[in-house]
C-alpha cells in the first residue's frame, strides 16, 4: 500500500467512527424496544413485527431522498442529516416515556421513532458510502465502501449486544438517552471534517432511477439473492436452534459477524478489480456452502461453522457489486446509483424474511436455509452467464 492510499484510508476513519455511532443507536433499540412494547403496552408478536418492520419500509422510502441529497450536496451533509434523524429517533422514544400522554399517543411517537430511524439509516448509509467514495477516488471505491460496510455492521452488531445489557441494568430511558447522544456525537465528529471533494460540479446531479436501472438491475438482482442468506440467519437461526434443541445460537450468530469482518480486513484490497464476477461467483458458493451446513448440520458445531462460512462468502457481495454500477454511470448520478442499488438489497431483506417465515412454517424451520442456498447458487450461476460491461465499453457517459 503506497503513502498516499495510507493517507486517504486514515482520513475514512472519521466517516467510519460517525457511520458507527449512528449504528450503534440503532442496535441499542433493537433487543430492548420489542421487551418494551411487550412490557409496557401488552403487544402481541404481530403488533412488534409490524411496529419493527416500519423502519425497513422508512429506510426503502428513503432510498431515492438519499441518492439525490448526496448527488446534489454531498455525502457528507447526507450523513449529518442521517445522524440527525437517528438522534430524532432516540428523542421519541424518550417522550413516548412520558406518563402524561395517553397510551395511545405513547405508541405513536414510538412508530414515528421507528420511521425516523428508518430515514436515518438510509441517509447514513448512501451519504457515507458517496463521502468515503469521494476522498477515496473512484479508483479505490471498493475499498472505501468495503470499510463503510465495516462500520456498519460492528457498529449494529456491538450496539444490540450493548442495547440488552443497558436496558437489564439501567432501563429503556437511560438506554434511549444513550442513543440519542451516540449519533449526536457523530454529527459534532462529522461537522468538524474539512468539506469533502466532490464527485462533481453539481450541475447535471438529479439523474432518475429509470435511466439508472439498466446499468444497475443486474449487480442488484446477484446483490438481493446474496441478501436473502443475511435475512434467514438474522430472522431464523434462533429459531431454527431452539426447534432443534440445541443450545449456542448466539455463537452461530456471533460467528456470521466473525466471519463478515473477517473477510472485509483481509479481503477490502482485492474488491477494486477491472472484472469482480469471478471473485463474486467464488464468494457466494462459499455463502451457499455454509447455509448448506446450516440446513443438513447434525449438531450445532456444523451450524456454526456454516453460520460462519456464510458470513465469510456474504461480507463482500456488496462492495464487489457495487463497483460496476459506480464504473457504468457518471459521476454526477452516483448517489442515486448506489441509492437504487441498496434497494435490492432492502427487498431482498424483507422479502427474504418474510418467505422465510411462510416456508419455515411449511417445511421445517431448517428450510429457510435450503432457500437462501439456492439463492446463493442463483447468483453465483449470474456471474457465470453476465457479461463483463468494462470488456464491452458500456461505461455510460460522463456527465
Amino acid at each position: 500500500m503506497t503513502v498516499h492510499s495510507t493517507v486517504r484510508t486514515t482520513r475514512l476513519v472519521p466517516i467510519m467512527l460517525a457511520i458507527a455511532s449512528g449504528m450503534l443507536a440503532m442496535g441499542l433499540a433493537l433487543p430492548a424496544l420489542p421487551l418494551e412494547l411487550q412490557a409496557r403496552f401488552g403487544c402481541g408478536t404481530t403488533v412488534i413485527g409490524l411496529v419493527m418492520g416500519l423502519q425497513s419500509a422508512a429506510t426503502l422510502l428513503s432510498r431515492p431522498w438519499a441518492g439525490r441529497m448526496a448527488d446534489r450536496r454531498s455525502g457528507r451533509d447526507t450523513l449529518l442529516a442521517g445522524l440527525g434523524w437517528t438522534a430524532c429517533s432516540g428523542l421519541a422514544y424518550v417522550v413516548a416515556l412520558l406518563p402524561v400522554l395517553p397510551p395511545p399517543a405513547q405508541q405513536a411517537m414510538i412508530m414515528l421513532g421507528r420511521v425516523a430511524m428508518g430515514l436515518g439509516e438510509g441517509l447514513m448509509v448512501t451519504g457515507g458510502g458517496i463521502w468515503a467514495v469521494a476522498i477515496a477516488g473512484r479508483e479505490r471505491a471498493g475499498a472505501a465502501m468495503s470499510w463503510v460496510g465495516l462500520a456498519i455492521f460492528a457498529g449494529l452488531g456491538v450496539g444490540t449486544a450493548v442495547g440488552g445489557m443497558i436496558q437489564a441494568q439501567a432501563g429503556f430511558m437511560v438506554l434511549c438517552l444513550v442513543a440519542i447522544a451516540l449519533p449526536v456525537s457523530g454529527m459534532v465528529l462529522t461537522v468538524c471534517q474539512s468539506a469533502p471533494p466532490r464527485l462533481h460540479d453539481g450541475s447535471h446531479a438529479g439523474v432518475r432511477w429509470k435511466d439508472l436501472i439498466g446499468h444497475t438491475w443486474a449487480w442488484g438482482l446477484t446483490l438481493g439473492l446474496s441478501a436473502v442468506g443475511f435475512a434467514a440467519i438474522s430472522s431464523f437461526l434462533v429459531i431454527c436452534y431452539a426447534a432443534r434443541g440445541w443450545q449456542g445460537s448466539g455463537w452461530a450468530l456471533a460467528a456470521f459477524g466473525l466471519g463478515h469482518v473477517v473477510a472485509r480486513l483481509a479481503g477490502s484490497r482485492h474488491v477494486d478489480r477491472h472484472d469482480v464476477r469471478p471473485m463474486v461467483g467464488a464468494i457466494m458458493l462459499t455463502e451457499a456452502a455454509g447455509l448448506a451446513l446450516i440446513w443438513l448440520a447434525p449438531g450445532p458445531a456444523w451450524s456454526t461453522l456454516g453460520s460462519f462460512l456464510s458470513g465469510l462468502g456474504f461480507s463482500l457481495t456488496y462492495p464487489l457489486l457495487a463497483m460496476p454500477v459506480l464504473r457504468q454511470v457518471p459521476p454526477a448520478a452516483a448517489g442515486s446509483a448506489i441509492g437504487l442499488f441498496d434497494v435490492f438489497f432492502d427487498i431482498a431483506a424483507g422479502s427474504g424474511a418474510v418467505l422465510s417465515g411462510l416456508l419455515a412454517g411449511v417445511a421445517g424451520p431448517g428450510s429457510p436455509f435450503a432457500m437462501a442456498m439456492l439463492a446463493a447458487l442463483a447468483g453465483s450461476v449470474m456471474m457465470l452467464v453476465l457479461r463483463n460491461p468494462q470488456a464491452e465499453g458500456t461505461t455510460a457517459p460522463g456527465p
